[in-house]
């Protein structure tokens, strides 16, 4: 049973977000604050404002896209008559889909969840099938940013931002407390103690949006909102279209016959939380010109110059590595009797070798994408004593950072120096958490390049390419036997995506870093000739 909406204490950005987005789904919400602030029970209690009927559909985390978009509808598939289904975007179709820990969620999945929260369409295309179905729904999504920060580019695409803190007045954190345990005590009684307030709320937001139709917003103040955007340095429209959106929806909210400044000024905070509030504008002394005879100037911005990295050269993929599509990520069948996603063309395949006429579930293969589980990076570094430790401890430092203002899901490091090799940082999302791990790393000492080799062997899987970073020394034995021949043996058993970065410099080259990248089956490259840590995002054969 839901804790009423009307009886929410506080938080008064976050109930207005959320009666906006009721007003008009186009509008996505990011909830983010620590736990314990009420924004699953405020997102919950959203839903029972909205038509009866109106479904709530609380997305997991390990939802995989067939679940998501829809599929192969698998038992009219065996019947011989083959079709789609829609998934989980489908169902929330007039109510609310709520993510919670959405910084958690794989990015390609967030990338297609946004692009349907746009369109209100949900396009579905698998194995020469389409279908498309209605999915306009109120995309609720929260997080705690201390457990991983969103990328920039998906942070962007929600509309309306609200960090949600704990209530700091003792007035009203006795009142919410008071209210909980009323509810928890009697959850039937205290909700139709509220039963008056959340139909008066209920009939506000209905006639909300049968007012939002008919509103629409002067050219003077989208001129306006899209010259104070503009004079922010955004180049993107969403931040303009957001600020409309939610003027638009606040002024049918409160009943208004138009939009003008005064909302804009509102919901300003809830668009742009990074930004000061604006100023109200400065009347115009005289008519604005007819704009057939002085049209808008067009604003043109021009684009940076792209880096031009180095572009390593890629050899020839280990045995047992799938060869990535240009389009997209390896894709491979395995034999299973109950696929979550169908590879159609091997089970007809096995189903022809067979002799039969239909597909029996003897026959089916589920489709296997790599990659698609979320791309990790795993950087070792030397950090033994030589004239270079301290730059090469500087790169790394750079490179991992830089890689997570880029958007890569997972990076982690691992350094040897001394005697042993430790992870110096677990694989991680978290910008500040990244920040404070790699802020004191020592350097200096022997190189048990072994012992760093074995460590990552440890953390290696299919979505995890290596970055070795190394002059190919070795001289502190693992398990007591030559340090040199110890680490080569250990090498020849990685088979991830891996590239070698040589440090070595002197007059007289060992070349160990290059035998290295050879018995891994790896990219090898010289550090000091790349010019750019985001080249590392782009190796052959990465998952």
């Amino acid at each position: 049973m839901n804790y009423p909406f009307a009886a929410l204490v506080g938080q008064e950005a976050m109930r207005l977000a959320l009666l906006l987005a009721a007003t008009d789904p186009g509008l996505s919400v990011l909830l983010q604050g620590e736990k314990g602030s009420a924004k699953t029970t405020a997102a919950r209690a959203l839903a029972e404002l909205l038509p009866e009927g109106a479904p709530f559909v609380n997305l997991p985390i390990g939802t995989g896209e067939e679940r998501l978009l829809g599929g192969l509808d698998l038992e009219k598939a065996l019947a011989g008559q083959p079709a789609l289904k829609p998934g989980l975007l489908s169902q929330a179709h007039g109510g609310v889909l709520y993510i919670d820990e959405v910084n958690l969620l794989a990015p390609h999945l967030t990338d297609a969840l946004l692009d349907v929260v746009v369109s209100g369409v949900g396009r579905l295309e698998r194995e020469g099938f389409s279908l498309e179905y209605p999915a306009r729904f109120v995309l609720l999504a929260s997080m705690n940013p201390e457990e991983g920060r969103l990328r920039p580019q998906l942070y962007d695409r929600f509309a309306l931002k609200v960090t949600v803190a704990g209530l700091k007045d003792p007035a009203e954190r006795a009142e919410a407390l008071r209210r909980r345990l009323a509810f928890e005590a009697d959850p039937v009684g205290f909700r139709e103690a509220w039963a008056e307030a959340q139909s008066a709320l209920r009939t506000q937001l209905a006639e909300a949006r049968a007012r939002l139709g008919g509103l629409t917003l002067p050219q003077e103040l989208l001129q306006e909102i899209s010259a104070r955007v503009a004079a922010l340095g955004v180049g993107s429209l969403r931040a303009d279209l957001a600020l409309a959106k939610a003027a638009r929806a606040l002024a049918a909210w409160d009943g208004r016959d138009g939009v003008a400044w005064e909302q804009v000024a509102v919901v300003w905070p809830l668009v742009l939380p990074e930004s000061p509030s604006p100023t109200p504008p400065t009347p115009p002394s005289a008519p604005p010109p007819p704009p057939e005879d002085h049209p808008p100037s067009e604003r043109v911005f021009a684009p940076k110059t792209p880096p031009h990295p180095l572009r390593l050269e890629a050899p020839p993929l280990p045995q047992g590595h799938s060869q990535p599509s240009p389009r997209g990520p390896a894709v491979r069948a395995i034999p299973e009797e109950g696929p979550v996603r169908l590879e159609l063309r091997a089970s007809l395949l096995h189903a022809a070798a067979r002799g039969a006429h239909r597909i029996e579930r003897q026959d089916l293969h589920a489709r296997v994408e790599a990659g698609r589980e979320g791309r990790r990076l795993l950087l070792v570094v030397d950090a033994s004593g030589s004239l270079g430790a301290q730059a090469r401890m500087a790169w790394a430092k750079g490179a991992l950072l830089q890689l997570l203002e880029e958007g890569l899901e997972e990076v982690g490091l691992i350094v040897f120096r001394g005697s042993e090799a430790r992870l110096a940082l677990p694989f991680t999302r978290d910008l500040e958490a990244a920040r404070r791990a790699l802020e004191h790393l020592p350097t200096g000492g022997r190189t048990p390049l072994a012992a760093a080799l074995a460590l990552a062997l440890t953390h290696l899987d299919g979505r995890t390419r290596l970055v070795l970073v190394t002059d190919g020394r070795a001289n502190v034995p693992h398990q007591g036997g030559d340090p040199w021949d110890e680490a080569l043996a250990l090498a020849r058993r990685i088979s991830s995506p891996a590239v070698v970065l040589d440090v070595e410099g002197g007059p007289h080259p060992l070349g160990r870093a290059r035998l290295l990248a050879q018995a891994m089956g790896a990219q090898y490259a010289r550090l000091d000739d790349l010019n750019d840590h985001t080249v590392l995002l782009r190796l052959e054969g990465a998952p």
